[in-house]
C-alpha cells in the first residue's frame, strides 16, 4: 500500500489550530442544543445546527426566548408602579399599567415562542448520529 509522506511544516499540516474567517466560511459551524443569545435575541453562534431531540430543543428555545421579551418588555416599560387607591385602601382590581405591562409580556411571550419554533423547524438537522 503507498503512503503520503507526512508534511514537516507546521503551516502546511491538515490540523487547524486556531480558527480562521476562511474556515469559518468553508463549512465550520456550532452544533447546538440551546443557543447563547445575543441582547437583541439573535442566535451567537457561527452558522448553528442545532441537534438533539427535536422537541426538546423547541421548547428550550421557547423558554430561553420568551424570558428574554418578556425582560425586555419591562426594561422599555421600567417606572410602571401598581399603588394604593386614592382613598389609601388599595384595591383589588389590577391596575391598568400593570394589566398593561401584562399583556404586553404574553404577547412578547408568544412571539418569542414562535420564533424559536421557527428558528428549530428551519435549522434542525436530526439527533446528531
Amino acid at each position: 500500500m503507498a503512503t503520503s509522506p507526512k508534511k514537516e511544516t507546521p503551516d502546511s499540516g491538515v490540523v487547524q489550530t486556531k480558527p480562521t474567517a476562511a474556515a469559518a466560511q468553508h463549512g465550520d459551524h456550532d452544533r447546538i442544543v440551546m443557543p447563547s443569545r445575543r441582547a437583541d435575541g439573535s442566535m451567537d453562534q457561527l452558522n448553528p445546527e442545532f441537534i438533539g431531540d427535536k422537541e426538546t430543543a423547541i421548547a428550550a428555545a421557547k423558554e430561553q426566548l420568551a424570558a428574554q421579551a418578556v425582560s425586555a418588555v419591562d426594561v422599555a416599560a421600567r417606572g410602571v408602579t401598581a399603588g394604593p387607591a386614592d382613598d389609601g385602601t388599595g384595591s383589588t382590581e389590577r391596575d391598568a399599567d400593570v394589566q398593561a405591562l401584562k399583556d404586553a409580556h404574553d404577547r412578547a411571550k408568544e412571539e418569542a415562542e414562535a420564533r424559536a419554533e421557527r428558528e428549530v423547524e428551519q435549522l434542525h438537522q436530526g439527533l446528531g448520529d
